[in-house]
């Protein structure tokens, strides 16, 4: 069974990998674990109750960091498999029911699904990194349908030369791949690119195609949802974008363990104040950071009252800005130390709080390690008010979903009204009674 992709090594498809190779997680069902949650795990259906999944993951590490073809792949993982019994149909139980079915395992044709969506996903996730890096100079994507297929899909053929920005809305949904064995790609432009393309008669489209969506009911949920026509049920999302996106959270975890690291060398008393000073550095170079002005910028066309299923998709983009210590962490039951700062946010933030410039984030860092008032308004939301060089400010975090992601929710100045009723007395400026 053939897979034609490049058999080179990748650096940051390989960093996409084991970023989900860190959380190996048995599974029943493809349909436990939804779309963009695959970005920070590395799963197989019906591995739940095998002893399998670390010696998949390592045989496709091991092929994608040393440009291994799907042949050799295989030829070392069968015999493993099939030595664990994870081979050929076989009785299972369904974990979630209990209920005894019968379910393919492992054979020839699944290894060589794993493999191509996996090799699929990883290249994704490393070339939309690049995209995001180099965007000022590429700023366009061209999605591009692999022409001489023996059963194309039609729709993806129709979509074949569209170009858009790279922070177009429609990549949320129709980056690819976009389904099971789905081989279309995207190539980043420049200007120049594109008025090449053009000179040279290639039909390119510069508008994002129009299309409808069916329900779909998700049979282990029982939840009925909408996907995008012409992509599965399950790819309705941007592979490569969620994966970049989960680097960069888990870049936020490093820049936690350095501030830990650094402490550690002061003495015991100073130790917490300097892990504070240098999560107070960093923080400021993420915002400083261009995808954190890119998100700015974006803020600015953005509609955060518009909640149609596409814009509300959009606006969850999001960048880091600030870290939390693992005792801040626990504190407000995070899972996560990034802390992070939506589109959607991003533009209600523009609209209330117009005069709060891209610098003035770099508060919400030093509230959070200086904040005089600290208030759990429930489990999943926690104000931090204080004054920072004067100003009195509040900011609000809050948690969202299983995977308690950490968004800051709001943040603005204070009035002298709201300082006294905060009780707030703070040293470096005005208030109290």
């Amino acid at each position: 069974m053939a897979i034609e992709l490049q058999a080179l090594p990748f650096t940051e498809a390989i960093a996409a990998l084991e970023r989900r190779g860190a959380t190996l997680k048995p599974q029943f069902s493809w349909l436990d674990d939804w779309q963009a949650d695959h970005a920070s795990m590395f799963t197989v259906a019906k591995s739940a109750g095998f002893d399998v999944l670390g010696d998949i993951f390592e045989a496709y590490s091991k092929a994608l960091s040393e440009g291994r073809t799907f042949r050799d792949f295989s030829k070392e993982l069968t015999p493993v498999l099939q030595a664990k019994g994870w081979w050929g149909r076989q009785l299972v139980a369904d974990p979630l029911t209990g209920e005894e079915t019968i379910a393919q395992l492992g054979s020839t044709r699944r290894l060589a699904t794993i493999f191509d969506t996996n090799m699929r996903v990883s290249y994704a996730a490393g070339h939309w990194s690049s995209f995001e890096r180099n965007k000022r100079a590429r700023p366009f994507l061209r999605y591009v349908h692999l022409e001489g297929q023996e059963n194309p899909r039609l729709q993806h053929q129709a979509w074949h030369n569209t170009v858009l920005p790279v922070d177009h809305p429609w990549w949320n949904t129709h980056a690819c791949p976009n389904g099971w064995g789905c081989k279309c790609t995207l190539q980043s432009l420049s200007q120049r690119d594109v008025d090449r393309l053009l000179s040279q008669g290639l039909p390119l489209k510069f508008e994002a195609p129009v299309g409808g969506s069916r329900e779909w009911l998700n049979k282990r949920t029982g939840e009925i949802q909408r996907v995008p026509d012409g992509i599965d049920p399950g790819w309705a999302y941007n592979p490569g974008k969620a994966g970049f996106e989960a680097q960069r959270t888990i870049g936020v975890e490093k820049l936690a363990r350095s501030a830990e690291e650094v402490a550690k060398l002061a003495e015991p008393a100073e130790a917490p104040a300097i892990a504070a000073e240098v999560r107070i550095r960093h923080a400021a170079e993420l915002v400083r950071e261009p995808a954190f002005g890119s998100l700015l910028e974006a803020a600015k066309t953005f509609d955060h009252t518009d909640r149609s299923p596409a814009l509300s998709l959009a606006g969850r983009r999001a960048v880091p800005l600030a870290i939390l210590s693992d005792e801040q962490r626990q504190e407000i039951g995070a899972e996560t130390n990034s802390v992070v700062l939506s589109l959607h946010t991003a533009a209600k933030q523009l609209a209330h709080h117009p005069d709060i410039a891209r610098d003035d984030y770099q508060v919400v860092q030093r509230l959070i390690e200086t904040a005089e008032v600290r208030v759990a308004e429930s489990d999943r939301e926690h104000a931090y008010g204080g004054f920072v060089d004067g100003s009195a400010w509040w900011a609000v975090l809050k948690s969202v979903g299983a995977t308690a992601e950490l968004f800051l929710q709001s943040f603005r100045r204070m009035s002298r009204r709201q300082i006294r009723m905060k009780g707030l007395k703070g040293k470096d400026g005005p208030g109290g009674s």
